[in-house]
């Protein structure tokens, strides 16, 4: 009995070891994409307003890949992207093909908006409140309908108040049918109270090469 138990475990070992390599690989090419500085910014951050970051390490590539599939890279209207932290999104956002003069990329953080504008001398990268988020794009003078938004803000962290108003600004701002995209360490349920209100969910995959593994949300703005 003991040997059939572990031919029958055998796939399941073999998947844990597959799952657990590529975990491995994708960490090491984060770290060296993300780099030193990148690093020890993240951590001043974290540890300054734990709240405000929300995570204990930036998004994996694979996480942020999976996000950017989401979004339609043609199109003229605006993509916007919610708490960029180090830029690991934004980069993917560009891989994706979405042009720089499309995006624009929110931070609240000081430390991260230079950073990011360091990063990025091509992109618009605008400090703003999300809450405010009509504000911060009018600032910009980006009269442009809303395609897509992409969210890496922490919303269960954040006061409800703060959560409504942002899910507020963002069914505002998004036309009818275009993708509000979150990630969250919830891999099961919803983020946020009210985040389907308005929106039609579409639950996306559990990626687990990500610290800790994460779930992506997709949410089309109702008709």
């Amino acid at each position: 009995m003991l040997k059939n138990a572990g031919v029958a475990l055998s796939p399941l070992i073999a998947t844990l070891r597959s799952v657990g390599s590529r975990y491995v690989a994708d960490s090491r090419r984060a770290a060296e994409a993300l780099g030193a500085t990148q690093a020890g910014l993240f951590l001043r951050e974290l540890l300054d307003a734990p709240a405000g970051v929300g995570a204990v390490w930036p998004s994996s590539m694979r996480l942020a890949r999976d996000m950017a599939a989401r979004i339609d890279p043609g199109g003229a209207g605006l993509v916007v992207e919610l708490g960029a932290g180090t830029g690991v999104v934004t980069q993917a956002l560009l891989d994706r093909g979405v042009s720089a003069d499309r995006l624009r990329v929110v931070e609240r953080s000081p430390a991260f908006v230079r950073h990011l504008r360091q990063r990025f001398p091509g992109l618009v990268i605008l400090q703003g409140d999300a809450a405010r988020l009509s504000d911060v794009l009018e600032a910009d003078q980006a009269c442009r309908p809303v395609d897509g938004i992409v969210s890496s803000l922490p919303l269960r962290s954040l006061a409800p108040d703060v959560v409504s108003a942002v899910l507020d600004q963002c069914r505002m701002l998004l036309r009818p049918g275009c993708p509000l995209v979150q990630f969250t360490y919830m891999l099961r349920g919803l983020p946020a109270v009210g985040l389907s209100e308005g929106f039609l969910v579409r639950h996306g995959p559990v990626v687990w090469a990500n610290l800790p593994p994460a779930r992506v949300i997709e949410l089309a703005r109702a008709r």
